[in-house]
């Protein structure tokens, strides 16, 4: 069954990837290395908590587990390197399910709301780490954010649109990329005020159905 939240796994499995395969360009012993470690750590754990969720939810655990279940726990663990490209096999599982543009375009189309929500947590998860890891390789030798935890720390604190100015970019590409970061950050926010607003009513309307 088709759901939005496969649908976000199955696209951040193919910019997990994407990512991995950027980093046999770069050397091993550079902070732009080790922040797209510390992102994929990150990504490891999401499809990690999916793999638990899947396995409850499935009536028959160990059929999913046998069959390709086990490809997945092995795809999500951070400590097994040899198996992150093992989440194409998700990409593939989701587009059998879709098996057409007409048919996604159905399910958007009737799930808009749950659609949307999806999409900008996908986006600005996307735009939180490529924003991070072009400020560190445009700024690692001319400006402050010269590490991994540099570019985390500033990533956080201007998503968040805190922004103490401990960390801050210098070089014209690098404030380009901190604006469309904190536009990121008031999109993320402006979101879960308005979920959170969509769940209370929806409570609200169950409850006085219910009287």
């Amino acid at each position: 069954m088709l759901t939005v939240t496969k649908l976000i796994v199955a696209l951040l499995s193919i910019f997990s990837i994407i990512l991995l395969s950027f980093t046999f360009f770069i050397d091993q012993d550079s902070e732009l290395y080790r922040l797209i470690h510390y992102y994929d750590f990150g990504l490891c754990m999401i499809f990690l908590y999916d793999f638990f969720v899947q396995l409850y939810k499935r009536k028959k655990r160990w059929q999913y587990f046998y069959t390709y279940g086990w490809l997945d726990l092995l795809s999500s663990l951070p400590v097994i390197d040899q198996f992150r490209y093992v989440r194409v096999l998700r990409i593939f599982r989701i587009l059998r399910i879709v098996k057409s543009i007409n048919r996604l375009y159905k399910f958007i189309i009737t799930n808009k709301k749950a659609s949307l929500y999806g999409l900008i947590v996908f986006v600005s998860t996307i735009t939180l780490i490529l924003s991070s890891t072009f400020v560190l390789y445009i700024e690692k030798d001319v400006g402050n954010i010269q590490t991994a935890e540099d570019a985390l720390w500033w990533s956080y604190i201007t998503i968040t649109t805190v922004g103490y100015g401990d960390y801050y970019p210098v070089t014209n590409p690098g404030k380009l990329v901190a604006s469309i970061l904190i536009l990121n950050g008031i999109a993320i926010f402006g979101t879960i005020v308005s979920y959170i607003t969509d769940k209370v009513n929806t409570i609200k309307k169950r409850s006085s159905i219910g009287e």
